[in-house]
């Protein structure tokens, strides 16, 4: 009977654990930040292909102790199209498990970006008609430029400075301008051609530009005004 009552006692013990661990409550599942940052590098990768750019993130805030549901689990990074791929953003975080999406969340995040630009070799004044001497190709950051780096020197010779850039550093796109060949009140030959005919008339020109803008144009003798592009130095074209 001793021996009924022990295999009674170890019997309950065992359906007791068993019951125990039938309703132990499953463990949550978190998000990781390696989860994160390996989906937001592999979206930079795509971004910035081909513009040969050396990226760093420099500083990454995610939602903490973010629980999700058992399963496979896909991340996808939502940016503003405005985005360059530098500096800091504020993205999506959009995490789907076994394909249905389960959270939305804020990301912020900031990237270094290194690439090799235009940067002056002396101090140049504004006014500076810029030649190779002038140049050379340095990596700089990005944000050193406002991303409105040059990356050829062949784009920049030749082009008139619009304001002074110190010693070392870029010459940044919105700084350039051509260097005009016509200028305001100056004496043009206006070309129009079309259909196989070509005419030429007498003008004045209305503004300054260099070859390629267009700039206002008066016909002498109608007095008439329109616009022309500037072909060289003494010709622009109308009807283009």
């Amino acid at each position: 009977m001793l021996r009924s009552l022990w295999i009674g006692l170890l019997l309950s013990f065992v359906l007791s654990l068993s019951a125990g661990a039938a309703g132990k409550p499953e463990q949550p599942q978190f998000l990781t930040e390696g989860e994160v940052r390996t989906a937001v590098e592999r979206y930079l990768t795509e971004k910035l292909r081909g513009r040969g750019w050396q990226t760093t993130i420099s500083q990454l805030a995610i939602p903490q102790r973010v629980s999700l549901p058992k399963g496979v689990r896909d991340l996808e990074i939502v940016a503003p199209s405005s985005w360059d791929g530098w500096g800091a953003v504020s993205m999506a975080l959009l995490v789907r498990v076994n394909g249905v999406m389960e959270k939305n969340l804020p990301l912020r995040l900031t990237v270094d970006a290194r690439t090799e630009m235009v940067v002056a070799n002396r101090q140049l004044l504004a006014g500076t008609v810029l030649t190779e001497e002038d140049l050379s190709l340095q990596q700089r950051e990005v944000a050193q430029a406002a991303g409105l780096h040059v990356s050829a020197i062949e784009d920049v010779v030749g082009m008139k400075l619009r304001s002074m850039v110190r010693s070392g550093a870029p010459v940044k796109s919105n700084q350039l301008q051509k260097v005009p060949v016509i200028n305001n009140g100056q004496l043009v030959t206006i070309v129009a051609e079309s259909a196989g005919f070509r005419m030429t008339v007498t003008g004045r020109a209305k503004g300054s530009g260099g070859v390629g803008d267009i700039i206002k144009v008066e016909n002498l003798n109608s007095r008439k005004q329109f616009p022309a592009r500037i072909v060289d130095s003494t010709t622009v074209e109308a009807g283009f």
